[in-house]
């Protein structure tokens, strides 16, 4: 755009000089002379380096014309001869040319260096000639004239490295440049008037300025750049178009719509694509922005960042590359058979932002050196812009990927809050110690000496069993024996609580999750065995999903054995419904009821010893036995919560005794605390709550998980509300040991 418009200034100086000459009008004949300084000055200005600082280049061209004018005062006060400005200036001409040839030579174009300065120096030699020798009139001006014509094309011809200027150039410039001649030299010397003559010479100077400024700066816009359009002047519109802090939408409004409209014979529209995130930027029929999610072909990328190509991609220019280069050849397909002419890299912060892809519509002709320029300048200052605009894209974009890890972090959160309350339930179970498994080893009953007989009979076996006990009877140890004394004694023996897991949940925690998060009770004691705590609780579709895999016999839980427990009968479960037929079906004839300890009162004397000497290390006392009368009213008790209700009543006695025995008014009161049904009701609200949570705690052994079911709560709430009264020291997740059911 710049080495442009200068040739347009050179040709209107040129014109002025051709026009001017050989006047006998002193005004015309010093304009002659301005005209040619002006032309040589302009020449000058595009020879020197772009890359030279422009201070420096503004003083060498004002020395430059400081030396011309003082030689042109110092000529008109006699002091030197009268040709001494023409002489500066065809000095100045050749000296151009020679600082042209070396300009050439160091970027690596000898022979055209070589070319250009005997070029200029015989069009230097031929203006002397013209000036200073024999040539006058008529004879003289058509010198200049044919000077300046190859002055001015040969400076358009080395803008365009192509020669394309050269043969659109001919036959309208140097017609206009003729005509202009004539008007000027035939009419104008004619007129008698002298004061008329000036006053037609100078309007017709004027009007020659403007018609030659005008044709001159048309015919660059045609001439240098190619036919399919102005692209140059279309890239350089759109960077001047462009603001910082545009959006996306504003950047193609501002900018794509000058490239569309220097490329008008085209039927594609330019396109924009960033590269993260993959976005492509394009108009519409209606010059309206149109975003949408894309990358730019693959073969383009590669090229671009591969380091195959750089800077402006041309296809033309490549047509003539590929036979030397094969590895381009995919480059030059992909953009044959999209229509892409040309890819500009929109690079800020030497960071590629996007790739700017332009059609090749109606070009044969690869890209002049001005449009090459531009471009690069367009890419430089897109990418800028691309940058700023995708600020806040790229910004709400890592919002949105912060905001999916924060749902994945809580999903996380949530899975590993359910496996927290899995093995709480497994720890409430569990129990404080190892003294648990003595419980089975009480047996002086016949009951339960019929248990220890039928638990040794299925230990060695992989089928599943199911055990029916009440509330608080010993169904830990009973499964721990049978793990113990089977095949799978050194395999995982894991304890799940069925009605502690909520319904959204029971799935993954049984099978586990299908992205693995959660490895699922069936996993988790594979080669082993899997204690499945009150059986019924579980939902309808995970009772039917287990008993298809322990049907089908399925590969990822074939090796872990099954023992269930329920409250109640495995017929009286199939009358209510409570358990699926296909289920019930692999339990069958392998259940195993468990004694309640009203059952055998034979075993409590001994019952009780070991668990005064459980709560003695657990609650890290002396020591202590107990008398007869406690003992005989232990024994009498009903016992309602089976072994953990012992279990904590003796804890409960042992915390208070004082002595080295347990006396009948250590013991708390064997019999409901709160006296009669109507009394619980009694106090305020919060009273009330209390009492009932003390109720079910009691009823339940300290199982939190039963106590939770018997209020219909979940073991969430039920924990929250035990933290509100103060009742979690009282009663901890360990309370109810072993005999919890």
């Amino acid at each position: 755009m710049r080495g442009a418009a200068r040739l347009a200034w050179m040709g209107v100086s040129l014109a002025l000089a051709v026009a001017t000459a050989g006047s006998p009008s002193d005004v015309l004949t010093w304009t002659h002379g301005v005209a040619w300084l002006s032309a040589a000055m302009i020449m000058l200005d595009l020879v020197l380096p772009g890359s030279l600082r422009v201070h420096i280049r503004y003083a060498i061209l004002a020395a430059f014309a400081a030396a011309a004018l003082a030689a042109a005062t110092f000529a008109e006060a006699g002091l030197l001869p009268d040709a001494t400005l023409g002489f500066v200036v065809v000095a100045g001409m050749i000296t151009t040319g020679a600082l042209h040839q070396i300009f050439l030579v160091e970027r690596g174009h000898a022979l055209e260096g070589a070319l250009s300065g005997i070029a200029l120096a015989s069009l230097g030699v031929a203006l002397a000639y013209a000036w200073f020798g024999p040539f006058v009139g008529v004879l003289g001006v058509c010198i200049e004239f044919a000077v300046a014509a190859l002055l001015w094309v040969g400076h358009l011809a080395w803008i365009d490295p192509h020669w394309r200027s050269l043969r659109r150039v001919g036959v309208p410039f140097l017609a206009a440049c003729a005509v202009s001649f004539g008007a000027g030299f035939f009419f104008a010397p004619r007129l008698s008037d002298a004061p008329l003559r000036f006053g037609v010479a100078a309007a017709g100077i004027g009007a020659l300025w403007w018609l030659t400024f005008a044709a001159t700066r048309g015919l660059a816009n045609r001439l240098v750049w190619t036919s399919s359009g102005r692209l140059a002047e279309g890239a350089h519109a759109a960077r001047k178009a462009l603001n910082a802090g545009a959006t996306l939408e504003e950047i193609a409004t501002r900018a794509l719509v000058h490239l569309v409209e220097a490329l008008p014979g085209s039927q594609d529209y330019p396109a924009l694509f960033t590269l993260q995130p993959p976005l492509r930027i394009r108009l519409d029929a209606g010059n309206r922005a149109s975003i949408r999610s894309a990358n730019p072909p693959p073969a383009i990328v590669q090229s671009v960042f591969g380091g195959l190509e750089t800077g402006v991609l041309d296809l033309p220019s490549l047509h003539s590359q590929v036979v030397r280069e094969p590895q381009i050849r995919a480059l030059v397909t992909t953009m044959e058979s999209g229509g892409i002419g040309a890819v500009v890299p929109c690079a800020h912060l030497d960071e590629i932002e996007a790739l700017l892809l332009l059609p090749i519509a109606d070009r044969i002709e690869p890209l002049s050196r001005i449009e090459l320029e531009t471009l690069a300048t367009l890419g430089g200052s897109l990418g800028g812009a691309v940058s700023s605009g995708l600020a806040q894209r790229r910004a709400e974009t890592h919002i949105h990927e912060l905001s999916a890890l924060r749902r994945d972090a809580e999903d996380r959160v949530e899975a590993l809050e359910g496996e927290l309350e899995q093995l709480r339930g497994q720890f409430d179970v569990l129990g404080r110690g190892l003294a648990e498994d003595q419980t089975l080893h009480v047996a002086y009953s016949p009951s339960m000496r019929r248990v220890q007989t039928r638990a040794i009979e299925l230990a060695p076996s992989s089928r599943p069993i199911l055990l029916i006990a009440t509330t608080g009877a010993p169904v830990l140890p009973v499964s721990r024996f049978i793990h113990d004394r089977g095949p799978r004694w050194e395999a995982p023996f894991v304890v799940a609580d069925c009605s502690s897991t909520t319904p959204d949940l029971v799935m993954s925690s049984l099978f586990g999750s299908e992205n693995g998060q959660r490895k699922g009770w069936l996993r988790s004691a594979a080669g082993g065995t899997l204690l499945l705590r009150d059986l019924p609780a579980l939902a309808r579709p995970a009772q039917a999903r287990l008993a298809a895999a322990l049907v089908e016999q399925s590969t990822d839980f074939a090796d872990v054995r099954i023992i269930a427990t329920a409250r109640t009968p495995l017929k009286e479960l199939d009358g209510r419904d409570a358990l699926d037929p296909t289920l019930a079906d692999v339990f069958s004839g392998a259940d195993l009821a468990l004694p309640s300890l009203r059952e055998r009162r034979e075993d409590v004397p001994s019952l009780v010893l070991l668990a005064i000497d459980r709560a003695c290390r657990v609650l890290a006392s002396e020591p202590v036995g107990i008398e007869q009368a406690a003992m005989a009213a232990l024994v009498a008790h009903e016992w309602p919560g089976d072994v953990a209700e012992l279990e904590l009543v003796v804890e409960l006695a042992v915390s208070r005794v004082r002595g080295k025995s347990i006396l009948l008014a250590d013991l708390p009161p064997l019999a409901w605390p709160w006296g009669e049904e109507d009394d619980s009701l009694g106090g305020t609200y919060v009273q009330v709550e209390r009492r009932l949570l003390e109720r079910a705690l009691f009823r339940s052994g300290g199982n939190k998980s039963e106590a939770a079911r018997m209020l219909g709560l979940k073991r969430t709430t039920f924990l929250d509300k035990l933290r509100r009264h103060g009742l979690e020291k009282r009663a901890p997740d360990s309370m109810g040991g072993s005999a919890v059911g």
